[in-house]
């Protein structure tokens, strides 16, 4: 048997609902997630340099290029420069305004860590903080994606850029 309940039961708490909802979203706290953040690295893709060679470039999608590596190498120091929504190139350390330069940082995320390891820059040295070395481990096929991370979290998070890995 099916039971009406009437609609004005609800009301109460739909009203407290929408009042709670209205408050977080209009505060003007600065750690409201709604709220303006300009404290947050705003990358559209990213390019990979080996000396003067472009070996990928990534936006929100897509990729173009691939990294290739040898069993016991080292590939690098790899430099990552981010694109902004104009496809202008920079660093997070080096864009203008209130960014807060020391809160960023650089990560790489290999899918298949067998293949591969990671080296971060800022791991050998200072100048470097926005590199990375590849060391090959095991021939094979693997990807990896490069993050930005802010403050625990992820501010930006490429597309899958293809690593091969040869004997």
């Amino acid at each position: 048997m099916f039971y009406r309940i009437p609609l004005r039961k609800f009301l109460p708490l739909f009203s407290v609902t929408l009042a709670l909802f209205t408050f977080v979203a209009c505060s003007e706290d600065e750690d409201n997630p709604a709220g303006e953040d300009t404290d947050h690295a705003e990358a559209f893709g990213c390019v990979l340099i080996l000396e003067s060679d472009t070996l990928a470039v990534t936006d929100t999608s897509a990729v173009n290029g691939a990294l290739n590596a040898s069993v016991g190498d080292t590939l690098g120091p790899i430099e990552v420069w981010f694109k902004n929504e104009d496809g202008e190139l920079f660093l997070p350390a080096d864009e203008a305004g209130p960014l807060d330069h020391s809160a960023h940082e650089l990560d790489i995320r290999l899918t298949e860590p067998q293949f591969a390891s990671a080296l971060l820059g800022h791991e050998q040295s200072e100048e470097l903080e926005w590199a990375f070395f590849l060391i090959g481990q095991a021939a094979g096929s693997t990807s990896l994606r490069v993050v930005i991370l802010h403050e625990g979290h992820d501010d930006f998070s490429s597309a899958l850029i293809p690593l091969v890995v040869a004997p």
